[in-house]
């Protein structure tokens, strides 16, 4: 079994990289949407057919004159806006779609690391993660460190975990793509 220095370590930057992922949830829909058969995917395609039509039947009004040819036009409009609260409603039912994705999205990386992490610090939570050199720290940093149940004089599990966290942080933090120095408002 992997050490328990590397399982945290691991929980911690698996939780920064899917952070990242999360991020690009839009683009991972549109992969889902037309990977995976489902319910989903078939309304969105049938919402960016609608959309097609829509803008369609837009470019043939704005081409015909109102005043001229007013039964034609008439014709369209009464489609358009029968197209168009179509739309509507098929777009609401894609948004739903969209919603329970990222809650599942969500739920799994919950799941995945903060709650695996839990049980880790839980279940270790009197282990050593390692051994600190006799006499390195003062006696209450000692106690600060093996804080709240692993043997004094070693790193506990919980406080191995906030130190993994906040490095893989600041390393996501570093990874982020940076705005050009003059870009920003005044």
């Amino acid at each position: 079994m992997p050490h328990l220095l590397i399982i945290v370590f691991l929980l911690a930057v698996g939780w920064q990289v899917t952070g990242v992922l999360v991020s690009l949830a839009p683009a991972i829909w549109g992969m889902y949407t037309r990977i995976v058969p489902s319910k989903a995917s078939a309304d969105t395609e049938s919402l960016r057919q609608q959309q097609t039509e829509v803008l369609k039947i837009r470019k043939e009004m704005a081409a015909t004159s109102s005043q001229d040819e007013f039964a034609k036009w008439a014709k369209l409009r009464r489609e358009h806006d029968k197209k168009a609260a179509e739309l509507e409603k098929l777009s609401e039912i894609v948004a739903a779609h969209k919603m329970r994705f990222s809650q599942v999205v969500s739920t799994t990386r919950w799941l995945l690391f903060s709650a695996l992490g839990f049980f880790v610090q839980f279940w270790h939570r009197k282990e050593p993660v390692f051994w600190l050199p006799i006499g390195w720290v003062p006696d209450y940093v000692e106690w600060g460190l093996s804080f709240p149940q692993a043997p004094r004089g070693s790193v506990s599990v919980n406080v191995w975990s906030a130190c993994t966290a906040v490095v893989a942080g600041l390393v996501s933090t570093w990874v982020k793509p940076r705005e050009p120095a003059g870009s920003r408002a005044v």
